[in-house]
């Protein structure tokens, strides 16, 4: 067998609230590096989702965004890049343009993934950071256009569900200043559903609930501030019933001076927070677990193994 190579590769997910890219370099010994880990606000999926397709000036974020992070991996010697893009990406009518000259301008490919798709790699991105193998678990992951959420049984896919129940798809659909049963109305029925379809009648307990994505790692990150939680990746259901009651008090820019949260994190929050109590009361789960990881550590992951293999 041959060993790894220290390849640097690097992950790029582009979200519907957001763009990431990870970079990060494997020894021989088998630790992984990480070599810059960067966020840029671009939000596609609010044009996605009230008009069906994304804007010109949204565009131009988007493509100033990943030329930034093409010279970023330039800089650090990259040696392979993979971008994958998700919901907004899936329902916008020019995507396909978008992806067209995205490829032209920066030579990235950008593969768009489906939410089957999206469920496992995040699978693979918790498991490189928790161990699964003895546990019975249900993963979420808390995205801008949707839910993803996977049942896994010692450390193996059972089943993947993916959920339009994602934040900004969210707040298209309330008012500017939505009350938390005008969020709740939207998810409890789909949740409820999702509940009997994972783990049926019998209602066989999962032993652990893990969540990804921003805005379940920001939750995590104000429980703990505010003294409800003695962690950062880990919170109770009492602690986020304390938490949502401020947050459904305040205005957005309360939020963002109190929280000191940015805007396109300020407003999010919300339907982020109803959902995820929601499915914590409905799945009668007490506690969830947020790891630092999201999409694009799946992404990095997958990319290295297929190193991996095509050098044995």
């Amino acid at each position: 067998m041959v060993k790894d190579s220290p390849h640097r590769l690097a992950s790029i997910d582009i979200g519907s609230n957001a763009i990431r890219l990870l970079i990060g370099q494997k020894s021989r010994s088998g630790r992984v590096r990480i070599l810059e880990d960067q966020r840029a606000s671009v939000r596609l999926g609010k044009d996605a989702f009230s008009r069906g397709y994304i804007r010109p000036l949204t565009v131009q974020e988007l493509e100033r965004a990943i030329k930034h992070f093409r010279l970023v991996c330039d800089q650090l010697g990259v040696h392979r890049i993979r971008a994958v893009g998700t919901s907004a990406l899936r329902d916008s009518k020019n995507s396909q343009k978008i992806i067209a000259n995205l490829r032209t301008k920066t030579g990235i490919t950008v593969q768009v993934i489906d939410g089957h798709r999206e469920a496992s790699l995040l699978h693979k991105a918790i498991n490189h950071a928790i161990d699964l193998k003895h546990k019975s678990a249900l993963l979420l992951d808390m995205g801008g256009g949707s839910l993803e959420v996977v049942l896994s049984r010692k450390g193996n896919i059972v089943t993947k569900h993916t959920l339009p129940l994602g934040t900004v798809r969210l707040l298209s659909k309330v008012h500017v200043k939505p009350k938390y049963e005008d969020i709740a109305h939207w998810v409890r029925t789909p949740l409820y559903r999702l509940r009997l379809d994972l783990l049926g009648h019998h209602q066989k307990p999962v032993d652990i609930l893990v969540g990804t994505g921003g805005n379940l790692r920001a939750i995590g990150k104000l429980c703990f501030r505010l003294g409800l939680s003695r962690s950062r990746n880990r919170f109770q259901r009492a602690h986020l019933e304390t938490l949502v009651l401020k947050l459904f008090q305040m205005s957005l820019q309360q939020r963002m001076k109190r929280f000191q949260l940015k805007k396109d994190r300020a407003d999010v929050i919300l339907p982020a927070s109803v959902v995820t109590l929601e499915m914590m009361r409905i799945f009668e789960i007490h506690e969830i677990t947020v790891p630092n990881v999201g999409l694009k550590n799946g992404v990095f992951w997958d990319s290295m193994e297929r190193v991996r293999f095509s050098k044995k």
